[in-house]
């Protein structure tokens, strides 16, 4: 297998809204923590909708979203949320998987279920958020949402 190094520079300090917010979330049972692809395209902006969706509205006692740069970038609240988490699910915008990947580069046996949103509705989007309405997005959303919810969270 082939691996791209790379190096993050280390900084000092958390942000403080992000440690309490794993703080709050750090709960006995753990939560199913919800990662997702957070790419610039029409794909990504699908799979961070329905990941936020599912965290903060649809299954919120049963999930927690993570921060994947705060996950990927610095090991504290965001990351141990990933470790201690009962199921981990990675909604991935595309097949690219660049969430799983990354999480994999600072967790080597992380091991999550992965989702593929495009694979879950019908159209093929464009790159360009631009390109796709607003009402379209979350229609995906909801239906990527509702999807993981009924196969990976409430089965």
């Amino acid at each position: 297998m082939e691996y791209e190094i790379i190096q993050i520079r280390k900084i000092e300090g958390a942000c403080g809204i992000c440690e309490e917010y794993s703080e709050k979330n750090s709960t006995t049972p753990p939560k199913i923590a919800i990662l997702s692809c957070e790419g610039a395209c029409s794909r990504g902006e699908v799979s961070r909708r329905a990941a936020n969706l599912i965290a903060h509205k649809l299954a919120t006692e049963e999930t927690v979203r993570i921060c994947l740069g705060g996950a990927f970038t610095k090991n504290t609240g965001q990351r141990n949320l990933v470790r201690r988490a009962e199921k981990c699910l990675a909604i991935e915008g595309c097949f690219v998987s660049c969430a799983t990947r990354m999480m994999q580069g600072v967790l080597p046996d992380w091991n999550p279920e992965v989702i593929l949103a495009d694979s879950l509705y019908d159209e093929s989007l464009p790159f360009g958020i631009d390109e796709v309405s607003d009402e379209k997005f979350h229609e995906y959303a909801r239906q990527v949402a509702e999807k993981v919810i009924v196969e990976y969270i409430r089965k």
